[in-house]
């Protein structure tokens, strides 16, 4: 797609008018175009897109050519474009062409539109040319094609309409218009609004007159549409009402809930010839104790009774022939609340930072003494020990379902847990629920009330919680071969034992001990001036205190040799002898930080090193620490009959 403009000579006043923009980007004046920089500018601006059709999920930009000549159609190099798009993304605001008169730039579809829709990228140099980029490839479904409706508004139709982009991802918080046309009439509620987090719009269509109906859907850039047949209430056969306990009940669409002891009259609307119906049920009985009756019709209305001593969900079907029937989902709860479960799903989340947060699905589930669902009982959650991180449930008290849905079955209810800043300890936050009004509730000892189960328990991970250490299993050396290298590695892990990434870690090495000895083998203790002893450095201050120096004890915990060691005003061993490793590593994206300790080969064999590591976590520190002696390659070690090492430079 190409489009051109052909600037015109602007009258003296105008020029004047505009000013400074004049000399940047004025139209040519009919003379051999040339750069800004002179004050010569475009004559014609060329725009042509490649891809010139473009996804809404903002995938795939469209690479746009702009081409800048002047009135003899020559490349005008240097010239400065101003851009602009009445939607969608562009990479720049303003361009320069190059010496050929060139320049290129990507425009997407952007995130803040999913629609399908034209968008039209502007480019203006002492004048203005347009390019128009279409972007197409959202959807607008809608959950079934067809419905049929009563006029008596009693049994509404429930049409699901959902929107994705290009990439068929739910488009969340779309503007979304429904409307009716047709010989019959209904009702929507509601008719505009906007589309949830999945995508989704959910209408209810109430039938008001006989007739056909087109419900149609506009969202998105999109529409999709809906047959509705609106049948009058005296012709149709059909469940008109039901009537609980002697309350009539509306139809929610076809669903109602009772509990056991309730009455629930079901009332069908039988016209003539029909003259009796059956009435059938999957699990509760009609009056009479009967899974299933035949019920003549009185006028047109023909009805029963159903009962039930059970909990579940209930289909009753009524029928008068193969193609005279109708149906209702009943479902049926007990009444009265015995026990009361939790659970969290997922288990363990992420603490939350910035617009990133963690969150856990909380579902207790309420039932009788004989373990049926308990529904339409207020189930309130609680924080049994919070961080002090800004963690929170929402909502706090819930409703059981008393009809299936969402998700959800008979007698649960769910609230959602999302994190605060602060880490969990490993045991995780404690999530508690009980049954409002009574003396049900999750992990309580007191005489009044029933301990029904555990608490749920969410683990927020994303804070340091320890730290360890990997190392290798071969050494190398310096280039100057005097020093060893061990490639090492420490690793951070939360409280529920996931990685730590982008952590700082502090890093320090202490020689803990030293040991006597020669041809590359540490003395045993011997109890007198022998073995391996620790660092004369007790309080670690690199202060030889009066009493330190010469003072011997084992590292081994064994008893101290006899007699006082060398008096030598020196620390023994230096803190040098120890190696070295870099003061602090940042973890990556799976917990782990490598690096490298490298030490003098005169402290192999002879030095017991203590490699430390620490990272702040929720104002206490996590550390870790590793003691061993530093090893020597095989080489320099178990030549035959040769030890390359020196003896020990420590003596008693």
């Amino acid at each position: 797609m190409q489009t051109q403009l052909h600037c015109q000579k602007l009258p003296a006043l105008t020029l004047l008018s505009i000013g400074i923009l004049t000399l940047l980007v004025s139209c040519g004046d009919g003379s051999t175009g040339s750069s800004t920089s002179t004050g010569v500018t475009a004559n014609t601006i060329a725009l042509s897109a490649s891809p010139s059709i473009i996804p809404t999920d903002n995938s795939l930009p469209t690479t746009v050519t702009l081409q800048a000549l002047n009135a003899s159609n020559a490349a005008v190099p240097n010239a400065i474009v101003t851009l602009g798009a009445d939607s969608g993304f562009l990479s720049a605001s303003t361009v320069t062409t190059d010496s050929a008169g060139m320049a290129t730039f990507n425009f997407s579809a952007g995130i803040t539109n999913q629609s399908n829709r034209t968008a039209t990228i502007t480019a203006t140099a002492g004048g203005t040319t347009q390019l128009p980029v279409q972007i197409v490839g959202s959807t607008l479904t809608a959950s079934q094609a067809s419905a049929s409706i009563p006029d008596d508004g009693l049994s509404p139709a429930t049409l699901i309409f959902t929107a994705n982009d290009s990439s068929s991802n739910p488009i969340d918080g779309a503007a979304f218009t429904v409307s009716a046309s047709g010989t019959g009439g209904v009702t929507l509620t509601p008719s505009s609004g906007t589309t949830d987090s999945a995508g989704k719009f959910t209408v209810t269509v109430a039938g008001a007159s006989p007739g056909a109906v087109t419900v149609t859907a506009d969202a998105v850039g999109s529409t999709a549409a809906v047959s509705i047949t609106v049948s009058s209430t005296g012709s149709t056969f059909g469940i008109s009402q039901t009537i609980l306990n002697g309350t009539v009940t509306t139809l929610n669409p076809t669903a109602v809930s009772m509990q056991i002891g309730d009455t629930l009259q079901v009332d069908v609307t039988a016209p003539a010839p029909t003259t009796q119906v059956v009435f059938a049920s999957s699990q509760g009985t009609w009056v009479g104790g009967l899974n299933f009756i035949v019920v003549p019709v009185a006028g047109t209305t023909a009805s029963a009774t159903l009962t039930t001593s059970t909990a579940g969900v209930d289909n009753v079907q009524v029928y008068a022939s193969s193609t005279l029937s109708d149906t209702l989902t009943v479902a049926m709860t007990a009444d009265t609340p015995n026990s009361i479960t939790v659970q969290a799903v997922p288990s363990v989340v992420t603490k939350s930072v910035g617009t990133t947060t963690g969150v856990s699905t909380l579902i207790a589930r309420v039932l009788d003494a004989g373990n049926q669902p308990v529904g339409d009982v207020p189930v309130a959650f609680s924080i049994v020990n919070p961080t002090g991180g800004g963690e929170t449930l929402s909502p706090v008290v819930v409703f059981t379902a008393s009809t299936p849905g969402g998700g959800l079955s008979v007698g649960e209810a769910r609230t959602s847990f999302t994190s605060g800043s602060l880490s969990s300890s490993a045991l995780g936050i404690k999530i508690h629920a009980e049954v409002l009004g009574t003396a049900v509730e999750t992990e309580v000892t007191g005489a009044n009330a029933t301990d029904s189960g555990n608490d749920a328990v969410v683990i927020i991970g994303g804070s340091a919680a320890s730290v360890g250490f990997g190392s290798a299993t071969e050494l190398s050396e310096n280039a100057t071969k005097t020093n060893y290298i061990q490639a090492m590695s420490v690793l951070v892990t939360d409280s529920g034992g996931n990685p730590v990434p982008q952590t700082v870690v502090s890093l320090s090495i202490w020689p803990i001990a030293w040991s006597t000895g020669s041809g590359c083998t540490p003395d045993s203790d011997d109890g007198a001036t022998k073995g391996t002893f620790l660092n004369e450095d007790v309080n670690e201050n690199l202060v030889l205190d009066t009493t330190e120096d010469g003072t011997r004890d084992y590292y081994s915990g064994a008893a101290a040799p006899t007699g006082t060691g060398r008096v030598d005003n020196l620390i023994t061993p230096p803190n040098s002898a120890a190696g070295t490793v870099p003061m602090t590593v940042t973890t990556g994206t799976n917990g782990v930080a490598t690096f490298d300790l490298e030490y003098g080969k005169n402290s192999a064999l002879w030095i017991v090193s203590r490699l430390r590591a620490q990272t702040a976590v929720q104002g206490t520190d996590a550390i870790g620490e590793i003691a061993f002696r530093l090893p020597a390659t095989e080489e320099d070690v178990n030549l035959p009959d040769v030890c390359r090492l020196p003896p020990s430079p420590y003596l008693f």
